[in-house]
């Protein structure tokens, strides 16, 4: 993605696919996909639940009619295909053109957690709502990692595991992702921040910054993240606004006072100082907030592992809805308390991307270009000019002892006299001449 990656929103069509409808690429026919359900559709596409038609894996199918213009599957499967080696990210298992349809087809996962939110008629213990926010701030961390900012968290763009022991919970949806960061000769880089940017995003959960419309960076997801962890435990103090305006001034005023005074949010309130220190180039420190977590799950006597108080009101209305088929065929072994601890130590520990200004680009440097600096091509060129200047200087010494040589004087004394016009323009040594040489010895003499 370039700088136009800002463009203004569109609105994709919805794709019906009929039951049992085969999907496959028009080219590479290997994998047939046969397609079981909707499982939602928005402005970015439809996705279905699939199976393969010689395996029997189970999976997503995400669909949208070919345009003329930018793909967004196309952006989505960038972003996937970068993270296909990571635990907690959605893979992809094919892609392809279907019927002038562009589809890819990825993890399976279960529902959102705005449909968890739903079954559970928003009532979460607080145990939950460390739980699935560790989970969700790793998955957000793992996408920073791979150079993107998401740009649209909100609960909707959350899955949690098809499989109820797994514990995973997915990130989706990178229709508005925006690269952030280049790895570029060895180095890092930091996208140059715009001075203004458009509203992308969505009012609820969405940063101050992108209320008054600055470059969002790996900070604004995290305030994302950080209202959706709130309204899991109550609601938001904006929840009932509808102007934009209102929203922002609610969140200026009110949010530090509900933060400290809440008895279960002020645990909180060192993850709220945090963030408010951050600006766009800084590294959210995502160990740390973490560790607060943890801390308070195990102030409260709560476990990392085990199952999640919504796991059988998702499977028991899966299954009012689809019968037997909606049960998930494979349940894997939970993971016990220590698995989960080293697992989330490890990933919340790493660091692959730095953060402050010292690694935003220059202004008029292209960010998908050469990033080399051009301080460092001039220092480049003073070296090389000096290496130069010191072989020339070490030839000095050489040119002078011919010149001083009697054999070649006399030699040069016969090529002159042989010389019917007599040159007296002697070459440049250094800063002298050889006439300015032979002259100084004169008046030497002299004296």
């Amino acid at each position: 993605m370039d700088d136009d990656d800002d463009k203004p929103d569109r609105q994709v069509e919805s794709i019906r696919l009929e039951l049992n409808e085969e999907v496959m690429d028009k080219d590479e026919q290997k994998n047939v996909w046969v397609a079981q359900r909707m499982l939602g559709k928005g402005a970015f596409g439809t996705v279905y639940h699939v199976y393969n038609k010689s395996t029997k894996q189970e999976a997503a199918l995400k669909i949208e009619r070919m345009t003329a213009g930018d793909n967004l599957l196309k952006i989505e499967r960038e972003i996937m295909e970068a993270m296909q080696s990571e635990k907690t990210a959605i893979h992809i298992f094919d892609n392809g053109i279907y019927n002038n349809y562009r589809f890819i087809v990825m993890t399976l996962c279960g529902p959102d957690l705005q449909k968890i939110a739903e079954l559970m008629n928003n009532k979460f213990s607080d145990e939950t709502v460390i739980r699935v926010s560790i989970r969700t701030l790793l998955a957000i961390k793992t996408m920073h990692e791979f150079e993107y900012v998401h740009r649209d968290l909100k609960p909707c763009n959350f899955a949690v595991d098809y499989n109820p022991n797994a514990l995973h919970i997915y990130l989706f949806d990178y229709g508005m992702a925006r690269r952030y960061a280049r790895h570029f000769n060895n180095k890092w880089y930091l996208r140059r921040p715009r001075e203004s940017a458009q509203f992308r995003g969505t009012n609820r959960y969405c940063s101050l910054n992108m209320h008054k419309r600055k470059e969002l960076g790996r900070v604004d997801d995290v305030w994302s993240w950080f209202f959706m962890m709130m309204e899991m435990h109550r609601e938001l103090p904006w929840h009932n606004l509808m102007n934009v305006e209102a929203i922002e001034a609610r969140k200026e005023e009110q949010l530090h006072k509900v933060v400290s005074t809440d008895p279960f949010y002020s645990s909180f309130l060192p993850i709220y100082a945090m963030l408010s220190g951050y600006e766009y180039a800084d590294r959210p420190d995502y160990a740390g907030i973490f560790e607060i977590l943890l801390r308070k799950l195990r102030e409260i006597n709560g476990k990392l592992s085990g199952p999640m108080e919504y796991d059988a009101a998702r499977i028991n209305e899966a299954v009012a809805k689809l019968g037997e088929n909606g049960r998930p065929k494979v349940v894997s072994k939970m993971e016990d308390e220590m698995s989960h601890l080293n697992f989330l130590k490890t990933a919340f520990y790493k660091v692959v991307i730095p953060g402050g200004n010292q690694y935003v680009i220059p202004e008029m440097v292209d960010f998908f270009g050469n990033l080399e600096p051009k301080k460092a091509k001039e220092e480049k060129t003073d070296e090389h000019k000096k290496q130069h200047r010191q072989q020339h200087r070490a030839m000095v010494p050489v040119v002078n002892k011919m010149t001083h040589n009697p054999h070649n004087k006399k030699k040069q004394q016969q090529q002159s006299s042989g010389d019917g016009n007599t040159n007296r323009k002697s070459v440049t040594i250094g800063s002298k001449s050889k006439t300015n040489i032979s002259r100084s010895k004169v008046a030497k003499r002299h004296h």
